[in-house]
């Protein structure tokens, strides 16, 4: 038997440590995407499901003035809240300083206490900035109290399912070896719509319910904001002890990009708010709304994730060159977007032909939601990359900034986008 020269031995194990390379990469990249897709169809079924309710409640819509300006914006806020959370657990699983989830873990303790305070701020926020710019712009509105009331309700409940729900889902995948990154972002914002609608049309009610004693809601809401109020004062007067103060660091950081995330959201609601008689009359628009937020920014949100926990692992560089690592990501975020859209189209269309609730073709819907869904990727893949690559180049933690600034972005740009889009099939009046 002949032998082997050692240097075509050495070409031999290059080419079989090569091979293994590929093979261990090619397994792990199926893995991400199965585990991301099973997210987003979760995601598209919630989606669409909060979508049919805001169709068949129409009437509320017309009959609180300005309404419909707040669901962007709260969903967008339980979205940006609960991800950045669950990308915060996720960053501290993989680094190992969360190791066991007990309240007694100061990792733990922190996020939870940070959360409930952005949470009652960013409602309040909410309401004023809902109220500020419908005045600036000459919308007719429900008013400053009614805004915040009906944020502080749908918020609070919300956001206490949502916080069970975040801490669930990160022990579950902890515990069975899924990878949070690819999981949590579309996860959450799916529960989040599942919850934050019905929680905010059951605040509507309450309020409309109040309209003949609207003293009652105007105490309650003054209520409301002192208790924001004196809750960021005693945040941000605590003084760190000798093991640091990290609830306080996360509310500080975390609190300027929320406000800034509820302003553009605010803004994409009023973009609806303008064009509300005319997507009423397509009433199978206000479920397709919601479900292109939900989707283009959950795509978005995994690419963010999974960029924040390489950061912060070390193995990608803090550089604005779009390597092999990086390159794989965006393909990846296409891929999905390709399964997703068409998905949501079909889901959306069926679900609401059962209930009623039409408007367009599937072939429409089809065209429109690919369409704006693959401008949105784009839009997400670009803003993502860019935000989080600056975030930690320049000191901030891009799990606290990077989703809440890149979801906010994509909920006022898929609007926009969403509406040419029906504008140039000829569906929505120009």
């Amino acid at each position: 038997m002949p032998r082997i020269r050692k240097q075509d031995q050495s070409v031999y194990d290059s080419l079989t440590i090569s091979f293994k390379k590929f093979q261990k990469n090619i397994k792990e990249n199926s893995k991400n995407i199965f585990e991301s897709f099973i997210a987003l169809f979760i995601s598209v079924i919630t989606a669409v499901s909060a979508g049919l309710l805001l169709g068949k409640y129409q009437e509320t819509l017309l009959l609180l003035p300005g309404l419909i300006i707040l669901v962007p914006a709260a969903l967008g806020m339980r979205g940006n809240l609960y991800t950045s959370l669950g990308s915060r657990l996720s960053s501290a699983l993989h680094i190992g300083t969360l190791d066991k989830f007990s309240m007694k873990n100061r990792i733990m303790s922190d996020n939870v206490k940070a959360n409930i305070t952005l949470t009652i701020v960013s409602s309040v926020i909410l309401g004023g900035i809902a109220e500020l710019l419908s005045r600036a712009l000459g919308i007719e509105s429900i008013g400053l109290f009614s805004f915040v009331l009906i944020s502080f309700i749908g918020g609070v409940l919300a956001g206490l399912v949502l916080l069970l729900i975040t801490f669930g889902t990160a022990m579950i995948s902890y515990k069975r070896g899924w990878d949070l990154d690819n999981i949590q972002a579309p996860l959450i914002t799916a529960l989040g719509d599942f919850v934050t609608i019905p929680f905010l049309l059951v605040a509507a009610f309450i309020v409309q319910g109040l309209q003949f004693y609207s003293g009652y809601i105007s105490i309650i809401a003054i209520i409301i904001i002192a208790i924001a109020v004196l809750n960021l004062v005693l945040t941000l007067i605590a003084k760190p002890d000798n093991k640091g103060l990290s609830y306080k660091f996360i509310v500080i950081q975390s609190l300027p990009i929320l406000t800034i995330a509820i302003l553009f959201d605010v803004i994409a609601g009023i973009i609806i708010q303008s064009n509300i008689h005319a997507i009423v009359a397509i009433p199978i628009l206000l479920v397709i709304f919601p479900a292109l937020n939900e989707e283009s920014g959950n795509i978005g949100s995994i690419l963010a994730s999974r960029l924040a926990t390489k950061l912060h692992l070390g193995t990608l560089d803090v550089n604005l060159q779009i390597s092999k690592e990086v390159r794989t990501e965006f393909i990846n975020s296409y891929f999905l977007a390709f399964l997703i859209f068409p998905l949501t189209a079909i889901v959306a269309y069926f679900f609401g032909a059962f209930l009623g609730i039409g408007g367009m073709t599937l072939t429409s819907m089809l065209a429109v939601l690919l369409i704006a869904g693959y401008i949105m990727t784009t839009f997400g893949i670009i803003s993502g990359f860019l935000i989080s690559m600056l975030s930690f180049k320049y000191g901030l933690d891009p799990d606290n900034v990077t989703i809440p600034m890149l979801t906010s972005l994509t909920d006022i740009f898929s609007v926009v986008s969403l509406i040419a889009v029906l504008q140039l099939f000829g569906i929505l009046a120009v």
